[in-house]
């Protein structure tokens, strides 16, 4: 009994302690995330336009909601984000944007946004890109 409280304990602790990861309710800014978006080198790779793969990175219409890796591009699918197996989310999005060559290695992403109001705003406008 008593080797079953610390886990309990542990267990609690960190439910807990997850949402305080994404509680500074940082909010963002759609409109100000496409300015972001097109200032930055993220069109160099990345189209926002329906159909359009005929880029180096994947088509990001739809991204939300989008097995990680599973998108046409020049480059094909990569096999390191089909690895990574996430569902895209703003969490995911925001923990990947923050430095994915952490989270799929050989990822040749060279647009990092390292401010966290930047990967916010991004992100809200990414997820107006519906199919």
């Amino acid at each position: 009994m008593f080797a079953i409280r610390p886990i309990r304990l542990l267990v609690l602790a960190a439910l807990l302690a997850t949402p305080a990861v994404y509680a500074d309710d940082t909010k963002g800014d759609a409109a100000h995330g496409k300015e972001l978006f097109m200032a930055n080198t993220c069109p160099t790779c990345h189209s926002v336009a329906k159909e359009d793969n005929l880029m180096v990175g994947p088509n990001l219409v739809g991204v939300v909601g989008r097995q990680a890796g599973t998108t046409l591009s020049l480059m094909g699918p990569s096999e390191n984000l089909k690895k990574y197996g996430v569902i895209w989310s703003v969490e995911t999005l925001d923990e990947f944007l923050t430095n994915p060559d952490a989270k799929a290695p050989g990822t040749a992403m060279i647009g990092i946004l390292s401010d966290p109001q930047q990967r916010a705003d991004v992100i809200a406008y990414l997820s107006t890109l519906e199919k």
